[in-house]
């Protein structure tokens, strides 16, 4: 699952095919309500179920239903 503003390799730079007026206009309501089909194109390609969870993943699971997580930190890559 791509993060959002890598160079290259991010969501944002991964929108050309979808000729908005800037990558953000994806996740606004007003183009949305302009034109929703980029959006649902999209989140068609990000649904659960197409990505499988990583051995990390499968662990923390685990964890949580053995009660031993307590709290999971993850980092904000985006920014």
């Amino acid at each position: 699952i791509p993060d959002f503003r890598s160079p290259g390799s991010g969501l944002y730079a991964n929108l050309q095919k979808y000729n908005l007026p800037r990558p953000e206009s994806m996740f606004e309501v007003g183009f949305f309500v302009r034109n929703p089909e980029p959006f649902y194109d999209l989140v068609s390609e990000l649904w659960p179920g197409r990505y499988r969870p990583t051995p990390a993943h499968w662990f923390l699971r685990l964890l949580h239903e053995r009660g031993l997580l307590l709290r999971v930190y993850t980092p904000n890559i985006d920014s």
